[in-house]
C-alpha cells in the first residue's frame, strides 16, 4: 500500500472513484455507491461501484452495480439515488450519451432495479424523464436525481441550470415512473447547482447542494412541494473541489441522518508518484438541524471502534516556537478544547504532517479576531505540483470554549470546530518523516486539554 491511500477513508479498490451515490442500509447492512472508471486512476467511463458494511467503517467491494448500456446509447451513468420500496430497491441515476445525449442539454433520469443487490435491470420504460418535462423553460446540466416519499407520494430533486442559473427542480409522482413538473425548488447566482438532496425534520427540511464550489444547505418549512420560511443559508464543508464536493444523504434504520461526500485528489498529473487510484470518500457524518437553522456534523461514533494508542495532554502552553507534543503519525484523531478568552491573546496553530526540519507541515491556524479557521498548506509538501491553496472557513459562535477536532488519514485532513464549521483538504508529504505533530501560538495561550488517538486501518481493502 502506498504512502497517500488512506487507511480509515474509503477509497475504491483501484482507478478513479467521485461522487458518493445512492446509499441506503436495509436489514442491518449499509450500501454505497459511487461514480468510478473501473479501467483508468482518471476520470471517464463512468459507472457505478458498489461497496457494503455493517457499521460504516468497514467495507467490502462488490461487483460493478451500474454499467453504461452502450447498445442504449449510453456512455456514462452519472450521479443519482436509491429508493427501497418493498422488497425492491430502485436507483434513479442521469443516462448520458454522445451527441445529443451530451450532458449539457440531453441528459435523460434513467432507473435500474433490484432485489438481490447484484443484479440490476433497466426497464423498457427509460427514460423516466427528458428535459421535454419542462416546456420552454431553457434547463441545461440537467442531473443527479434525488427521490424521497412524501405522505401524498413521491417527490424528486435535481440539480442543473434554468435560463444560466444554478436551479435545483422539483417533480412528483405517484408510482415512480410517472413523473409531473412541479416547478424551480430554488435558484441562485452560480451558473450551475448539482446534487441536490433533502433531509426532512418534522416539518422543517434542510437542502442541500454543490454548486461547482462549496457545498452549501438552506434550511426552513418544508410544504411538500417548497421550501418556505428560510432559516439559514450555510456552508456544509468550506473545500470545495480541494476537498470536499458532490454530498449525498439517506436515513438508516437507527434513524439518523448520514452523509457522504467526495474528497478530490490535490495532485498535478506531473506528480512524481504513481498511484493506481484517485479520490475517497469523506467520514460519514451525521446530520442534525439546530434551532437557529443551523445545522450540526459529527463524525459517525462507529469510528472510535478504530482508536488505538492514546496520548492526554493537560494545559499546554501554546507560543511561538512550537510545543512537539511527542507523537509521531500519519493516521490519528484529534480533539482539542480551548478557552475563548485564550484565543483573544493570539492565533492557535496546530501543525501535523511535520518534518524534523519543520520544512514540510500542514498547519490548521484558529484565529478569533479574524473570526477563522484555516488549513494552511503552503508548507505542505516539497513536491511543486500538488495544491497548496489555504482552505478556510468561519469559526461558529459558540459558547465558552472551541473544541477543535482533527482527523488525519495519510493524505487527508478533516477538521470539525464546535460540530459546525468543518473543513477538508489533501496533503502530499514528500519526505518519509513528515509525521510529527505540534501546538504553536503567535502569543502565548493555554490550550485545556488535548487527546490524540492514532488510528487503526478500516477494513476497506480487498486489493
Amino acid at each position: 500500500m502506498d504512502r497517500y491511500r488512506p487507511r480509515y477513508h474509503f477509497t475504491a479498490q483501484r482507478n478513479w472513484m467521485n461522487d458518493p451515490n445512492g446509499p441506503f442500509q436495509r436489514d442491518g447492512v449499509y450500501h454505497l455507491f459511487y461514480q468510478h472508471n473501473p479501467s483508468k486512476p482518471e476520470w471517464g467511463d463512468i459507472h457505478w461501484g458498489h461497496a457494503t458494511s455493517t457499521d460504516l467503517v468497514n467495507w467490502t467491494h462488490k461487483p460493478i452495480a451500474l454499467a453504461p448500456s452502450r447498445e442504449l446509447g449510453e456512455v456514462h451513468v452519472f450521479s443519482g439515488c436509491s429508493v427501497v420500496n418493498g422488497d425492491e430497491v430502485i436507483q434513479f441515476y442521469t443516462s448520458i450519451g454522445d451527441g445529443d445525449r451530451n450532458p449539457t442539454n440531453g441528459a435523460q433520469q434513467w432507473m435500474s432495479r433490484g432485489t438481490d443487490m447484484t443484479t440490476w435491470v433497466k426497464p423498457d420504460i427509460n427514460p423516466v424523464l427528458t428535459a421535454m418535462i419542462h416546456g420552454e423553460l431553457d434547463v441545461t446540466e440537467w442531473r443527479d436525481p434525488f427521490v424521497w416519499r412524501e405522505q401524498d407520494g413521491w417527490r424528486m430533486l435535481l440539480g442543473g441550470s434554468a435560463e444560466g442559473k444554478g436551479s435545483s427542480f422539483i417533480y412528483r409522482s405517484e408510482d415512480l415512473e410517472n413523473w409531473s413538473y412541479i416547478g424551480i425548488f430554488h435558484q441562485g447566482d452560480e451558473q450551475i447547482w448539482e446534487c441536490p438532496h433533502i433531509f426532512r425534520f418534522g416539518d422543517k427540511a434542510v437542502v442541500f447542494y454543490s454548486p461547482s464550489k462549496q457545498v452549501r444547505y438552506i434550511s426552513g418549512t418544508f410544504s411538500g412541494d417548497k421550501l418556505t420560511d428560510v432559516r439559514k443559508h450555510g456552508t456544509v464543508d468550506y473545500s470545495g473541489f480541494e476537498g470536499y464536493y458532490a454530498s449525498t444523504g439517506f436515513v438508516d434504520e437507527q434513524g439518523r441522518r448520514v452523509m457522504h461526500g467526495w474528497i478530490p485528489e490535490g495532485r498535478g498529473e506531473e506528480f512524481p508518484v504513481f498511484l493506481n487510484w484517485a479520490g475517497a470518500l469523506a467520514l460519514p457524518r451525521i446530520v442534525e438541524l439546530k434551532e437557529n437553522g443551523a445545522i450540526a456534523m459529527v463524525p459517525v461514533p462507529e469510528l472510535e471502534t478504530l482508536r488505538g494508542e492514546k496520548f492526554g495532554l493537560e494545559n499546554i502552553r501554546a507560543k511561538q516556537d512550537p510545543v512537539n507534543t511527542g507523537v509521531r503519525s500519519t493516521c490519528f484523531e484529534s480533539l482539542l478544547t480551548v478557552d475563548r478568552t485564550e484565543l483573544e491573546k493570539g492565533e492557535l496553530v496546530v501543525s501535523v504532517f511535520v518534518s524534523p526540519c519543520r520544512s514540510e507541515r500542514t498547519d490548521v491556524r484558529l484565529n478569533l479576531k479574524a473570526n477563522t479557521v484555516e488549513i494552511d498548506r503552503s508548507k505542505s509538501s516539497l513536491f511543486p505540483n500538488v495544491h497548496k491553496t489555504p482552505v478556510r472557513g468561519e469559526l461558529p459562535a459558540g459558547e465558552s470554549t472551541v473544541n477543535l477536532r482533527i482527523f488525519a488519514d495519510q493524505s487527508i485532513i478533516e477538521v470539525f470546530v464546535d460540530d459546525e464549521t468543518c473543513l477538508t483538504a489533501r496533503a502530499y508529504p514528500s519526505l518519509e518523516d513528515s509525521d510529527g505533530f505540534e501546538i504553536s501560538s503567535s502569543s502565548e495561550l493555554v490550550v485545556s486539554r488535548m487527546d490524540i488517538w492514532k488510528m487503526n486501518a478500516a477494513n476497506i481493502f480487498p486489493l
